[in-house]
């Protein structure tokens, strides 16, 4: 989930799927399932990560927005082996459809996106860019 600020309320969540690898046929293959099942996606060119000594190439596959993560999760849902997180952005996704897009975020948002950052925290020990706009938020999950 991409959080940035936001002009109308304190913030703005969009969903993300990524998928990199170093394999571009697998790249290709998973180009050729999403093109299969209408799923919009971007490829990215080939880019180097310069954090690893591993300095293979990779591409990546990106779906970002409501609808394209939507379509996305409906298809391969099933197949995720993150069934928590896949509920709670399905659930997120399925209440901000519902309602106007520029309606500012409530406490069922601020919920799920606390959720969803505890569940990715799972195994993590420091988390050293906080968020603060939704760690400070005193709501109950």
């Amino acid at each position: 989930m991409g959080i940035r600020p936001a002009k109308r309320c304190e913030i703005s969540a969009s969903p993300l799927v990524g998928i990199a690898n170093t394999n571009f046929e697998l790249i290709e293959k998973c180009h050729i399932v999403l093109n299969t099942f209408n799923v919009g996606h971007h490829i990215s060119s080939e880019y180097y990560r310069k954090d690893t000594k591993n300095n293979k190439p990779q591409k990546a596959i990106q779906l970002r927005g409501f609808k394209r993560v939507a379509k996305f999760i409906e298809v391969f849902g099933d197949y995720i082996s993150k069934k928590e997180q896949v509920n709670v952005v399905r659930n997120f996704i399925s209440h901000r459809i519902k309602v106007n897009r520029y309606t500012p975020y409530g406490e069922y948002e601020y919920n799920c996106l606390r959720k969803l950052r505890e569940l990715n925290q799972r195994g993590i020990l420091n988390d050293y860019t906080p968020n603060t706009l939704i760690s400070n938020r005193k709501v109950k999950i």
